[in-house]
């Protein structure tokens, strides 16, 4: 299960969440959410998030709005596919890269600077569309 709260010292994720569509509350929101699917989390019109009571409507317009930021993604992923704008050698590329976050979420005493460097110059290049003949 994830933790849902985003770890500080995690710099792949806090790279990767400045990159991304979703904010950081939206992230903890929805990793509270996975974390806690199976129990009931409304409790007197309150969710206790991150320590805090946070108002039920508060937290399922955070939650939505991160659900409708991966979505919209998932389907800008698809839109380039179907367009020709990206193909399946930048979609293998992209599980490439997951692999390698799993690899570095799994490594003892963290990821090298130089490594993350690395891994974000690869992140950038593939997400280059083809250069413009000029």
């Amino acid at each position: 299960m994830a933790k849902n709260t985003v770890e500080k010292t995690d710099r792949v994720l806090e790279i990767l969440v400045r990159e991304s569509t979703l904010t950081l509350k939206q992230l903890e929101a929805i990793m509270f959410y996975y974390d806690n699917i199976d129990r009931k989390i409304v409790r007197n019109g309150y969710v206790e998030f991150k320590g805090n009571k946070v108002p039920k409507g508060a937290f399922f317009r955070t939650l939505n709005q991160a659900k409708n930021n991966i979505r919209k993604a998932i389907v800008t992923l698809l839109i380039m596919a179907y367009l020709g704008l990206i193909d399946i050698n930048q979609l293998n590329i992209i599980m490439q890269l997951n692999n390698i976050m799993m690899q570095f979420k799994n490594r003892e005493g963290g990821v090298s600077e130089e490594t993350l460097n690395a891994f974000l110059e690869r992140l950038k290049n593939m997400i280059d569309l083809r250069k413009r003949v000029k």
